[in-house]
């Protein structure tokens, strides 16, 4: 008969794939959310409206749980703040304003990289050098990258496309690389608080921009970009984030990141189900070796990134 450790490791074990499954699933989704809630609502205040739905769902989940308080300490604030910043304003607003251009598989593709930046980034902090299998697969992944970008850019030549939008990916890929250190390094807390309070930063990140430049009290959106919004703020943000966060606590930032694997194959099949969206032969080849570093990568990366 198994011990009470083993039963108790299993059950653990189980509740991470839960979990891993979820945050997948959701944050496949979230892509296709945004392509519709994108042709009525501008992307900075798509973001913010975003935050502030999921902010007002953590703020009533928290006051009628016993998870605690918000925290009162400027020190803890100063963490969330940077997890904000790294974690939502900025990769949302990003990820939001390429999907103006960009297809869901596209989207994708180049946010699951970020396990590529974690491992880059984790080297970079300890000033020691990678060993020949992270520098195989970190330069597998971005030759990968640099040739995708360049079909993407020159398959689409006659629009107005040009590659900002894909580097602008990139950019919130590396940007949530950044966001999963700072998580990792919270000592103890409760991913509830954690979410809520980082939801809270968030705001005053991105109001400013979208009142300065969409004026939003003069956008009528439809009811479908509504329906879109208000699944993007409960579900695909603040359930989705307290699941990460809780993840993240109880597995680690190395076992987190294996959810950018499960994203883009999720992410094309939903997006060919209801969008009509189908993915170049050409791109499909190209996706090979970055999926392939991204996995060489997740072998290396450490539980205190």
């Amino acid at each position: 008969m198994k011990g009470a450790f083993a039963v108790a490791s299993d059950r653990l074990s189980l509740i991470a794939y839960l979990l891993l499954a979820a945050v997948s699933i959701w944050w496949a989704g979230s892509y296709l959310l945004i392509k519709i809630a994108v042709l009525d609502v501008p992307p900075a205040t798509l973001a913010t409206a975003r935050l502030l739905i999921a902010s007002t769902v953590l703020l009533i989940w928290l006051r009628l749980s016993d998870a605690g308080s918000l925290p009162r300490d400027l020190g803890s604030w100063a963490c969330f703040a940077r997890i904000a910043l790294f974690g939502h304003a900025f990769p949302l607003y990003l990820i939001a304003w390429a999907s103006l251009t960009l297809p869901v598989n596209e989207m994708a593709i180049l946010v699951a990289t970020t396990p590529l930046f974690a491992v880059l980034f984790a080297h970079l902090a300890r000033r020691e050098w990678p060993s020949r299998a992270t520098i195989f697969g970190l330069s597998a992944g971005f030759i990968g990258l640099a040739v995708f970008l360049s079909v993407s850019t020159v398959s689409t030549s006659h629009s107005s496309r040009s590659a900002a939008p894909l580097l602008a990916l990139l950019g919130a890929a590396a940007s949530y690389a950044l966001s999963a250190r700072a998580v990792a390094r919270l000592q103890g807390g409760n991913a509830l608080v954690t979410g809520t309070a980082v939801m809270i930063c968030a705001i005053p990140m991105l109001l400013p921009l979208s009142l300065a430049f969409e004026r939003p009290w003069t956008i009528v959106p439809t009811a479908q970009a509504v329906g879109a919004l208000l699944l993007l703020g409960v579900g695909s943000t603040a359930v989705v984030y307290v699941a990460y966060y809780r993840l993240i606590r109880l597995s680690g930032p190395a076992f987190a990141s294996m959810h950018h694997y499960l994203v883009p194959p999720s992410s094309i099949l939903l997006s060919a189900a209801f969008l009509g969206e189908k993915l170049d032969p050409t791109q499909m080849m190209l996706m090979a070796p970055i999926i392939a570093s991204v996995f060489i990568a997740r072998r290396l990366i450490s539980r205190k990134l």
